[in-house]
């Protein structure tokens, strides 16, 4: 059910978390070499981190930006690049999962606690590989 908010031209265009860190250039190093993911830019409190048609900024952590990030991301091959993942040496915090809502997702964390989930939709009855 469409809401005229939904019916109106789109607002929104894309969304970009940020996750704080303790040190930026470790961090931005982590992303490029075990994460699989580009520098769009760095500097000392930043770093603009692609991959496909994800993108991160990682910054400073302060006062203001303390804690943790988490973001959720869709992906075309769970289990593919949770293999990927686990083989370059990332902190992944689970195997790829089957929900019952519809989506095989794992969990993964970087060097600063930051989370991301990464979760492939399927239709009708999950996966072969469900476990």
């Amino acid at each position: 059910m469409a809401t005229s908010r939904q019916s109106a031209t789109a607002m929104l265009q894309k969304i970009m978390p940020e996750f704080p860190c303790d040190n930026v250039d470790a961090a931005v190093a982590h992303y490029r070499d075990v994460l699989g993911f580009s520098v769009n830019y760095a500097q000392y409190d930043i770093g603009v981190m692609d991959r496909d048609r994800v993108r991160l900024l990682l910054i400073a952590r302060t006062n203001r930006h303390g804690g943790i990030g988490s973001c959720y991301v869709y992906v075309q091959d769970a289990d593919r690049l949770h293999a990927e993942l686990t083989a370059s040496g990332a902190k992944v915090v689970n195997a790829p999962v089957s929900r019952p809502w519809g989506l095989r997702e794992f969990h993964v964390e970087d060097i600063d606690g930051n989370q991301i989930t990464f979760g492939q939709p399927f239709e009708g009855p999950p996966p072969e590989t469900l476990r």
